[in-house]
């Protein structure tokens, strides 16, 4: 979540200048009518008014035409009703069976569950963990509903996040022997 500031309200939505909480860049988005809350509403002036703080997620980002979309609602299968605790246990080098649940331009959120549990969670697997090399578009490797084998990357059980990757785990030694081959040609 990111804490912002609306700007400008519209009968379609509201734009909020949000701050980046390590950098402090700030940059303005939209929330949509749709993604303020849960329900229909009738007036967005009732609802938010220019310069109230609220609190949003970016859920899609388009660099090139310079636009964010941003959420003031729970996702679905959200941090705040998940309880990604199961997933401490988890190990690096273990694979875990996943579905593909949403792709975005970014990546795919995948569902996944915990061993020796019944904890399910989505996470997000950025299109650079997807395979070895650059994916250009995330749909041309995955497609929603897919089973896929996946590993846990990272995982912030406070802040609800978890990481994952379609990658084999990477040994330190490979970077080691390529650092080596490059000291010796320069010798």
């Amino acid at each position: 979540w990111l804490a912002g500031k609306v700007a400008s309200v519209a009968k379609y939505g509201a734009f909020v200048t949000v701050t980046h909480p390590d950098n402090g860049a700030t940059a303005d988005g939209l929330v949509h009518v749709s993604q303020v809350r849960e329900g229909h509403i009738e007036d967005m002036w009732q609802e938010l008014e220019v310069g109230q703080e609220v609190q949003v997620r970016a859920y899609a980002v388009d660099g090139l035409n310079g636009k964010m979309a941003l959420s003031m609602k729970e996702p679905p299968g959200s941090a705040a009703a998940t309880n990604l605790a199961p997933f401490e246990a988890v190990t690096p080098d273990e694979w875990l069976d996943g579905r593909v649940a949403r792709i975005m331009s970014f990546g795919a959120f995948v569902t996944v569950t915990a061993p020796n549990s019944k904890a399910s969670a989505d996470g997000l697997l950025h299109i650079t963990n997807i395979k070895e090399g650059f994916v250009d578009n995330v749909a041309d490797e995955l497609e929603q509903g897919q089973q896929v084998k996946v590993r846990v990357k990272s995982l912030d059980v406070a802040a609800g996040k978890l990481d994952l990757t379609m990658k084999e785990e990477q040994s330190g030694s490979s970077e080691t022997e390529a650092e080596e081959a490059e000291a010796e040609q320069q010798a």
